[in-house]
């Protein structure tokens, strides 16, 4: 305090001019300070700049990824081919070079690398909008953060930026820099560089597209998400107003091209910024506004990458997903990652137990011979038409297959069903396609073969623009100006049948065995899958078949039910104790719902309705605790999406007539979509790690080329239920495996639920044990098609995949929170010597402060007279008397008011005494008795006179 009193004297006696001095003085070292903290800052951050090659940036495009087994053994060398084309600048028009510098970076060829111009003009855009809209970066900059860097809105990104377009610039010459750019850029559906978008989009090479197409094209490069011309769109998500320009098939499953009016808005904005800037001429700016683009529009197929099984497709169509969620990437672009990036996948498929499920595969038609053809096909529930072809209710399923397709899938059309007209137009039955979105879709074809076995083929689209072809109710009319231009679309034969030139279809040529069938397995310990069949076609080399295991979505039924009911029902309070009456009951006026198993079972605990999957109790607990609660359970298992589109959920908002919010959907699993066999196994995994779900995926972790984990799943998993509840549900699904074909995985423990819908087109089984879990699906891929054959034959399949499973986990000790208490089953009270004598009682499980307290006062004991079924009297004889310990329902039973049925365990106590054995009975059952007792007398006297007559 003396120092600090000192100097301010000091300074106190200074005159004006030198305490200026000293004051600016602080301000230069603060400032000194200051940029040399800034400029150590930098230098930290310039330093971690990834290591740069910025004379050859072509050995940047293309690294190969590779896949691992979790002990690092390599499984597989991911080819690094790219949707690109790398071409020279020179072969690049003027027009599209323009159309990407005008909208991109118009100083282009007048900066350094960074735009001081532009920056600040993004930044005042920034202040005045509140929001990031606006970068500012050069093309110098995005392409170094498309080679080096991510797409991170940090500060330490924008400098690393910065620093290496300086150095880029000095390495190459502004021609160099926009070959590069222009190669690699990312335009969208996979393609990488305007040579690849030209090809996806218009079919042509690059320097045979106009001002209009390149500036189109341009557009893209601001979003590639939100700017293509077209959208990839599965068929359950099209509009009525989609305008459908083609397809293409993603991970299995057919993707439809969808118009994006975006693109062609964006389009319009970059010819205006073109002929602003004097890069083209009035001439030019009104020919490309007025060209059509949409007519242009001609999708090319990009090439896909083989994928050699299930598992190995199974492995890329994982990773593809993570890399894209992880990069914000759409999946084309993330699969684009994988195959380009030089990733390490490291994978959880054992080898060994892929090939033993593979082998089992291989050889399924064996399951399916086992059932009965007596009503369509094998294992297979369908009628045919008159025509003979599949149908359900009024609609076509399959069409016989050498009805109107030859050997070679010609489609073949006779007389009777086309006609031509004299301007040309091709008219044909209708009855051969049907309407999605706008895309005219052959119905696909059928034959039964010599062993009794249903085969479908994949018949596809007719691939011509809807804008030329249009189905009516009855027919199929092909504008005349297509055929014109398409001359090669038909041909007559002699016979006069008009063939199709199989060009203009989508046809799959290999047949397809129904039923299908789909399994995994599962390390309950990590959490990983360790082996997976998405469907019979185990030995298919083509390039990503459809992998039912994850990528079909199927009605679920009674497999549900341990979730959407039975769990939130825990929650609420309710008990395995609690009891429930299977009885007829009435919902909107009608008896609903009816059980699998055609009767009704009377009172039961809540554990004994997840044994007999009652779905009367199910529905039952449902409209008590209300479907909210279920809805909830669905969003934790992320089953429901904020965004509908996100989901195979269908709301009310969706679709108002047909959706999953009712008590049929979500009490007894009969969804109108459904469920993944993946999404299925993980909530079952969920009990096996006491309440936590892991991703169940094989991607164990991946690294990026540098040997940086980006993605580790190792102990990753999401909490969706108390582990004490979770105890109580998977306790509840305990197998008795001493029954003859019960469900067994190794020598533990076995836990598990069998899956039927109410319209039979599934059945499903998911068990597990303390270390396997083993999903399977059983089903045709048309769910109208219903399965006939025994439920059984899930189980046996079940018990093929897990014979060879070990499992010796030892029992493990009942938790410090569970009390163990014998109760009686139909009032869910503890039991008593009476319930115990009707073989009412059983041990159940409770969180401890759960527990009954309270005896059971339902079974009371009877003196029932067995002749008469009446309470016995004084007059009953003693060998017609019997104790019987009978229980009688509170409020009694009233069949009148459910329908006159009556359930399984009704006992009707009696009130009357017994009629038979009467006063006036007695009395004459005494005097025959009297009577009877002289006679015996008389008899024996006479008998002794016999005997003694003899002696003399």
């Amino acid at each position: 305090m003396k120092y600090i009193n000192e100097l301010k004297n000091i300074f106190s006696d200074l005159n004006k001019k030198q305490k200026l001095h000293i004051f600016l003085l602080n301000i230069l070292i603060l400032f000194i300070f200051s940029m040399s903290l800034f400029a150590s800052s930098l230098l930290a951050i310039i330093v971690k700049t990834p290591l740069t090659v910025l004379d050859n940036l072509s050995n940047t495009y293309n690294q190969t990824s590779y896949i691992y087994n979790e002990n690092g053994k390599l499984l597989e060398k991911i080819d690094s081919e790219e949707y690109r084309t790398n071409v020279p600048l020179e072969k690049i028009p003027t027009h599209m070079q323009k159309a990407f510098v005008g909208i991109e970076d118009h100083r282009f060829y007048t900066h350094h690398g960074l735009d001081p111009i532009g920056i600040a003009s993004s930044i005042l855009t920034n202040i005045k909008t509140g929001a990031f809209t606006r970068g500012g970066s050069t093309i110098t900059q995005q392409l170094v953060r498309s080679i080096y860097l991510t797409n991170d809105k940090t500060i330490t990104r924008k400098i690393k930026e910065a620093y290496l377009a300086l150095r880029l610039e000095e390495n190459l010459s502004k021609g160099e820099i926009l070959e590069a750019y222009l190669n690699r850029i990312n335009l969208g559906q996979g393609a990488y560089g305007i040579q690849a978008a030209s090809q996806t989009y218009f079919s042509k090479n690059v320097w045979e597209l106009n001002t209009a197409q390149c500036a189109l094209l341009a557009g893209i490069a601001k979003s590639p998400r939100e700017y293509p011309p077209y959208k990839t769109v599965p068929s359950t998500y099209l509009k009525d107003d989609d305008k459908i320009i083609g397809n293409k098939n993603v991970n299995g499953e057919e993707m439809y091209l969808v118009l994006n009016e975006k693109s062609f808005q964006r389009q319009r904005i970059i010819l205006n910024r073109m002929y602003e800037l004097s890069l083209i001429d009035e001439n030019e700016y009104k020919t490309s506004l007025n060209f059509n683009t949409v007519e242009s529009l001609k999708p090319g197929d990009l090439k896909h990458h083989t994928m050699s099984t299930y598992s190995t497709d199974y492995i890329k169509s994982e990773a593809s997903k993570y890399l894209a969620k992880y990069y914000n990437l759409s999946l084309d672009e993330g699969e684009h990652k994988l195959f380009t990036g030089g990733y390490k996948i490291y994978a959880s498929i054992d080898e060994d137990l892929q090939n033993n499920l593979e082998d089992l595969y291989a050889n399924f038609t064996k399951f399916i011979k086992e059932g009965p053809q007596d009503k369509g096909s094998r294992m297979l529930n369908f009628s045919l038409d008159d025509g003979g072809s599949i149908a359900y209710k009024d609609e076509t399923l399959y069409f016989k297959r050498y009805d109107n397709f030859d050997e070679d899938f010609n489609f073949i059309v006779t007389p009777n069903d086309y006609n031509i007209s004299s301007k040309g137009d091709l008219k044909i039955s209708g009855r051969f396609f049907r309407k999605i979105g706008n895309k005219i879709d052959f119905i696909d074809l059928y034959e039964i073969n010599e062993n009794g076995l249903l085969l479908t083929y994949d018949i596809g689209n007719l691939n011509i623009d809807s804008s030329y072809a249009d189905l009516k109710k009855d027919y199929l009319i092909i504008d005349g100006s297509f055929i014109k231009d398409h001359d090669d679309f038909y041909r007559i034969d002699e016979n006069q049948n008009l063939i199709i030139n199989p060009s203009y279809t989508e046809i799959n040529k290999d047949a397809n065995i129904q039923p299908q069938s789909s399994a995994l397995i599962a390390d309950n310990e990590s959490g990983f899958v360790k082996a997976l069949v998405g469907g019979l076609d185990v030995s298919s080399k083509k390039a990503k078949i459809l992998n039912r295991a994850t990528d079909s979505h199927r009605s679920p039924g009674n497999l549900l039910k341990p979730f959407t009911v039975y769990l939130p029902a825990l929650e609420e309070g309710y008990t395995l104790g609690s009891v429930f009456d299977d009885i007829p009951t009435t919902t909107d006026e009608y008896m609903w719902p009816e059980n699998y198993y055609k009767s009704f079972k009377g009172l039961m605990t809540i554990r004994d309705a997840i044994g007999n999957s009652s779905n009367v109790v199910a529905a039952s607990i449902l409209k008590d605790i209300g479907i909210e609660r279920s809805l909830n359970v669905l969003k934790r298992f992320n089953l429901i999406s904020e965004n509908p589109n996100d989901d195979y959920f269908i709301n009310a908002s969706e679709n108002s007539e047909k959706n999953d919010m009712n008590l049929d959907s979500i009490a007894l699993g009969n969804m109108e979509k459904g469920l993944s066999l993946n999404e299925a196994s993980r909530m079952y995994a969920s009990l096996a790690q006491g309440g936590n779900a892991p991703d169940l995926t094989s991607i164990i972790k991946i690294e990026d080329n540098t040997g940086i984990t980006i993605i580790d799943n190792r102990e990753k998993k999401t909490n969706v239920m108390d582990e004490k509840i979770s105890y109580l549900l998977e306790d509840s699904l305990k197998i008795n495996s001493s029954k003859d074909n019960a469900p067994k995985i190794g020598d533990g423990k076995t836990y598990g639920y069998l899956g039927k819908n109410r319209f039979s087109s599934d059945l499903w089984y998911v068990g597990f044990s303390k270390k396997y879990l083993v999903g399977t699906w059983l089903g045709c891929d048309s769910p109208k098609i219903s399965l006939n054959t025994d439920d059984n034959i899930i189980i046996k399949i079940f018990n093929e995949i897990a014979r060879d499973l070990e499992d010796s986990s030892a029992e493990e000790e009942i938790p410090s929170y569970i009390v163990k208490k014998n109760i009686c089953r139909k009032s869910g009270k503890l039991g008593t010597k009476l319930s115990e004598d009707a073989d009412a009682n059983y041990d159940e499980i409770f969180i401890r402060g759960s527990e009954p307290t309270e005896y059971d006062d339902l079974y009371k004991k009877y003196l029932i007279c067995i002749d008469s079924k009446l309470l016995s009297t004084q007059y009953c004889p003693a060998e017609s008397v019997e104790y019987n310990v009978l229980f009688e329902r509170k409020g009694g039973y009233d069949p009148d008011k459910h329908y006159g049925i009556y359930p399984e365990d009704y006992v009707e106590i009696p009130t009357k005494y017994c009629n038979i054995h009467t006063k006036s009975w007695y009395k004459d059952h005494q005097n025959d008795e009297e009577e009877n007792n002289h006679k015996k007398i008389n008899s024996k006297d006479r008998q002794k006179k016999i005997k003694k007559g003899a002696k003399k």
